[in-house]
């Protein structure tokens, strides 16, 4: 501070030189002032000369003095203020102003809940350190809150000579993230990225918390999500007014980080919200992590109930005329016994803004990626995606100890179990060991306790932010939307994380929007270097130009902008970004230098995206029990925080929507309403199906299978199952073997009586023969002729001129059953003589032994100059085979 005593005042020798001297002691109070607030935006500006008609009235900005400069909308609103009776109701259009409005300075925060740092001690066993700096900079930013915080900041960029831009610009809106309870997108100045990208940048405020997330109506409703309504009325008052600050409407693209990620996934779907964004960028977040989505809303209601004493049925009643009448401070002292890595206020399935999945399901051929739970949250292929992960992004679930020191594998293992049961619900005990083995070194023969830490780091980063997002990058290619994805690696040398390398949680959004190229800035706790704005300037080189076209290669629209970025060393020669597809998976990864990867940590998102899946299933049998999928565990020994109940009834996936119209802030929308359900289970997630916290009525089953009613029996023995079934395989083993003994057993006596039976008709055939002597000729003498209702055979008993031998042969047939026995003969003839083959040519060939009359029902196929089966015609018999030749006896197949 500058002291000007009266001495000093006394030489002055003017008038003008006392004027001078207090205009410079007031300079030097401003930048004081500035220089405490960090506040890059009122550094230097004065009023905008032009005025901008809006819808709803004019306004005035101040201009940033910036190269190019930069003209600011502060505090502009966007709807009616949400108070009084308008409390826990849809946003409704802002009023009209006549007169012009100053738009020169930042509206209050929406009222929320701030995190508890006033105790550093107790502060830093919660957060890590850098996230303790971080608070003790921003909570002071919040502290003016209001209900009356349904406003917006508009960065409009102005030519290199102060002008106004000749073509219509594309715009950015950006949603905070840190937390679905508090924050404010006030904290983020647009000024560099709209100067540098040439892009219009927008922040905005929405109700949070208890004020914004909370469902406050009948099963039948639609009344809660009030924050995500907020930011629906935001997109639609810029779709009315962005051409008056010379934006484009047709060119606008929601950006979120966090929570604010999970929200612009939600509205990229959401049908209300349809024609109002055009490109969607995500960071570190989707609609797809644990954190996402409250599955169980009544259970959030309960509590509000309990909490303000706002008694009456919690399925039919409406809380909202109850707690219209409560004072602000009650309503944010509510504070939820949230389980860990679960929210508490936040967006549910509501029926308008998040109506209830009906897309139909993938290929059942298609990899699990693409056919598990939660796919119709990337159903947006007509709009383009980016988005982006840095490498932990589980660095705030750790406090400041476990960071700087780790621990051992005990602790490990209660946060994995911690995690694994409030993220997900069935084969709990398969999930956790898979999970284990697959973060465990096992080269090493003994854990250090940071490598621990290390490894329960990459378990949390990946399961809960990393292959979710990826999940929807994945999906929204496959639907055939343009998609692209980088990993932002850079991390400043002069932070303290105690980590290995690589970027944590939250790192890659200064950069994104500029901070580093002014050296400073009060969303970082540390100092930016030239190398840090370099990157800065690389990413909003490549995100202002996918803003614009839908593609981040390109080149910066100012010459002069494009020429620093090429003479700088760590931007000169910037890679081309290509594509993200469910073939190649190219991503960009930025870190000390660019580089074009594929295939990020392919082996462990495949763990989370497809194997993980299959194991989170109920199985093929829907009547196991709940406790075959839960942890035996129950203690709180075995966890690390909160955990949610084990519930012992399935819940159920399948419900059905009805068609209801339900007015927006754009008019009527036909919606559908969520179903009947007393517990609104309707959420969508790859990884968690619903938190369901009442217990549902059993089913009767008609059954009266033994292994059924064990298994549908809550506290069942295993092993008694197990041991029935074995008694009863084995049983059924014994009972084949005997059935099989009993028929070998008869087979074998037939086969000796048959046997028995041949050898005596061979003995008795033998004894009269001579076995010398036999004549070449033979005759074939038609004996008898059987006929059946579908089959025919022909007998003929073939006679040699020397010999007693008895010879029954048997033509060549096609029978379809079994042919009649042969017949024996009786009186042998001396000799016989085949047929004679060369008949008159005008007897009728079919006459004669074969012939059949016109009565019989079946008709001979041989003809008479057929011969035997055992030798042809002319051929003399040997006595070889002649001794081989028995008498065919009946036979039976």
């Amino acid at each position: 501070m500058v002291i000007i005593d009266t001495l000093s005042l006394r030489r002055l020798k003017s008038v003008t030189e006392i004027f001078y001297a207090i205009y410079a002691m007031w300079i030097i109070i401003v930048v004081i002032f500035v220089e405490e607030s960090e506040s890059v935006s009122f550094l230097v500006h004065k009023y905008s000369t032009r005025i901008v008609k809006t819808k709803y009235g004019p306004l005035r900005g101040i201009i940033i003095h910036m190269h190019p400069s930069v003209e600011a909308f502060l505090g502009v609103p966007y709807a009616t203020p949400p108070v009084g009776s308008l409390r826990y109701m849809p946003p409704v259009t802002p009023s009209i102003w006549k007169s012009t409005r100053l738009a020169d300075r930042f509206s209050a925060v929406c009222p929320q809940r701030l995190p508890d740092i006033g105790n550093r001690t107790e502060a830093l066993l919660e957060y890590p350190k850098n996230r303790l700096l971080y608070l003790e900079k921003v909570l002071p930013l919040l502290a003016n809150q209001s209900e009356d915080c349904l406003y917006l900041n508009l960065y409009v960029p102005r030519t290199a000579t102060g002008g106004e831009e000749s073509s219509l610009l594309p715009c950015l809106v950006y949603v905070h993230g840190d937390s679905y309870e508090w924050s404010s997108g006030n904290l983020y100045d647009g000024t560099l990225l709209a100067s540098t990208g040439q892009v219009i940048v927008v922040t905005i405020n929405f109700r949070l918390g208890v004020l914004g997330f909370l469902k406050t109506g009948t099963k039948g409703s639609a009344q809660g999500n009030f924050g995500i309504m907020d930011l629906v009325a935001g997109l639609h008052w810029l779709r009315e007014n962005l051409p008056a600050f010379g934006g484009d409407p047709q060119k606008v693209t929601l950006m979120g980080h966090g929570t604010g990620a999970a929200l612009v996934n939600f509205i990229a779907v959401s049908p209300v919200a349809k024609d109002l964004l055009h490109r969607v960028i995500l960071l570190s977040g989707s609609s797809l992590s644990p954190w996402a989505i409250q599955k169980d809303p009544l259970w959030v209601k309960r509590s509000v109930s309990l909490h303000t004493r706002c008694y009456g049925d919690l399925l039919e009643d409406d809380l909202a005329p109850c707690l219209r009448l409560q004072p602000l401070n009650s309503l944010l002292d509510i504070k939820l016994d949230v389980p860990r890595f679960l929210p508490g206020f936040a967006p549910f399935v509501d029926g308008t803004i998040l109506v209830n999945p009906t897309a139909s399901s993938m290929n059942i051929g298609a990899p699990t990626i693409s056919t598990s739970e939660g796919f119709e949250l990337a159903d947006f292929p007509d709009r383009d995606l980016l988005f982006g992960l840095t490498s932990t992004e589980s660095y705030l679930d750790l406090n400041a100890q476990d960071l700087e020191f780790g621990f051992n594998e005990t602790k490990r293992d209660r946060i994995l179990r911690t995690y694994v049961r409030n993220a997900y619900y069935y084969h709990l005990n398969e999930i956790f060991s898979t999970l284990k083995n697959e973060y465990t070194d096992w080269e090493r023969t003994s854990q250090n306790p940071l490598s621990v830490r290390d490894a329960i780091l990459d378990v949390l980063s990946d399961g809960h932010t990393a292959a979710p997002l990826i999940r929807i990058g994945y999906l929204h290619s496959l639907r055939g939307g343009t998609t692209f994805f980088f990993h932002f690696q850079h991390h400043n040398g002069e932070r303290d994380v105690p980590m290995r390398a690589g970027s944590v949680r939250g790192e890659d959004v200064p950069y994104l929007l500029g901070f580093p190229i002014t050296g400073a800035g009060f969303y970082s706790p540390y100092n930016y270097t030239v190398s840090d704005g370099s990157i800065s300037k690389a990413m909003i080189q490549y995100i202002s130009n996918f803003i614009k076209t839908g593609n981040p290669n390109g080149d910066l629209p100012h010459a002069e902008n494009q020429n620093a970025i090429a003479n700088d060393k760590t931007t000169a020669g910037m890679p081309f970004w290509d594509t993200y597809d469910t073939i190649n998976q190219f991503y960009l990864e930025i870190g000390s230098r660019l580089d074009k990867k594929d295939h990020y940590r392919g082996h462990k998102m495949s763990l989370w995206l497809n194997l993980i899946p299959q194991l989170h299933r109920p199985g093929e049998n829907g009547d196991i029990s709940m406790r075959h999928h839960q942890f035996q565990e129950e203690d709180e020994q075995y966890y690390d925080g909160s955990v949610r109940p084990q519930i012992k009834e399935k819940p159920s996936f399948h419900y059905t929507t009805v068609s209801s119209t339900t007015t927006s802030t754009s008019g009527t929308i036909s919606t559908p309403v969520p179903p009947k359900s007393d517990t609104a289970l309707q959420a969508t997630t790859t990884e968690c199906p619903p938190n369901q916290t009442i217990y549902l009525p059993s089913q009767t089953k008609s059954s009266n299978n033994l292994l059924r009613k064990l298994a549908s029996s809550h506290y069942q023995s295993y092993t008694t199952a197990l041991t029935i079934t074995i008694a009863v395989g084995c049983f059924l083993l014994l009972l084949n073997v005997l059935i099989f003994a009993g028929i070998y057993h008869q087979r074998d006596k037939e086969r000796r009586k048959h046997k028995g039976r041949e050898a005596q008709n061979e003995t008795g055939s033998t004894s009269s023969s001579s076995g010398e002597g036999y004549d070449k000729s033979f005759e074939v003498q038609p004996q008898e002729l059987k006929c059946s209702r579908h089959k025919y055979m022909t007998e003929y008993t073939y006679e040699p001129k020397h010999g007693d031998i008895q010879i029954t042969e048997l033509p060549i047939q096609n029978f379809k059953s079994s042919p009649p026995p042969a017949k024996r003969i009786e009186n042998i003839q001396s000799s016989f003589h085949p047929p004679d083959v060369t008949a008159a040519a005008g007897q009728d060939a079919g006459r004669g032994a074969g012939h059949f009359s016109a009565g019989q029902d079946c008709q001979p196929s041989v003809s008479t100059n057929q011969i035997g089966i055992l030798r042809p015609q002319g051929n003399p018999v040997t006595p070889g085979t002649m001794k081989k030749r028995v008498q065919i006896q009946e036979i039976s197949v």
